[in-house]
């Protein structure tokens, strides 16, 4: 579900029937093919939102009771730069009661399944909550590889105990990324010799094609 400047969450799926507070539906279904795609291929995705002013339990319960069929769902992703943001900059900081609420309820579709936080400020996760939790790090706007590792090292070292994660390749990092013969190979096995918490790192589909043409 994806921001709107509005308030609203949009979701790439119908709606069950039922009218949801700064919640819209589309009436085609985005991600059943991909999904099923996924699932014979043995992946893993997290099923994300930018929440913005919708209840983040009800975006949660409607996606997984659509889609936790799909052995592919490893859990919800939570952009929390878009928690709340018309009224707090950069976004909400998540609460303790918050990340035990929708963990708890994302563990009772599958108690495999995680919930992954995303920002690059720390201070904006919850301050002692840890169950259940993969600390995502979207940071960008680094001046090398070096300057990258130096934000993300601290990043994994703040949350020790949990799965870290680190999005990258984002335009903005483009001059000095495009120098590596390969970007992601690269630059993910440095984070993964460095942070020894990385579960996953994962390069941004705004510039996906730059390294993985699409013929």
């Amino acid at each position: 579900g994806v921001a709107g400047n509005d308030s609203i969450c949009y979701l790439n799926f119908p709606s069950d029937g039922n009218q949801y507070t700064n919640i819209s539906f589309s009436e085609e279904d985005a991600n059943e093919d991909y999904f099923n795609y996924f699932d014979e291929k043995n992946l893993s995705v997290w099923i994300g939102f930018e929440p913005v002013n919708a209840d983040v339990s009800t975006l949660i319960s409607l996606a997984l009771d659509r889609y936790s069929n799909h052995p592919c769902i490893a859990g919800i992703s939570v952009d929390v730069e878009w928690y709340k943001w018309p009224t707090h900059d950069t976004g909400k900081q998540i609460s303790d009661v918050e990340a035990e609420q929708w963990y708890n309820l994302i563990a009772s579709y599958n108690a495999t399944y995680t919930l992954q936080l995303k920002h690059w400020i720390p201070e904006k996760m919850p301050p002692t909550y840890r169950e259940g939790i993969y600390f995502i790090d979207d940071g960008q706007q680094f001046e090398s590889i070096d300057h990258m590792l130096e934000y993300f090292t601290a990043w994994g070292q703040q949350f020790p105990d949990n799965p870290v994660g680190f999005q990258i390749g984002y335009p903005e990092d483009q001059d000095w990324w495009c120098e590596y013969n390969d970007p992601y190979g690269d630059i993910a096995n440095a984070i993964i010799a460095d942070i020894p918490n990385t579960r996953g790192v994962f390069w941004v589909d705004f510039s996906l094609t730059e390294i993985c043409p699409i013929e």
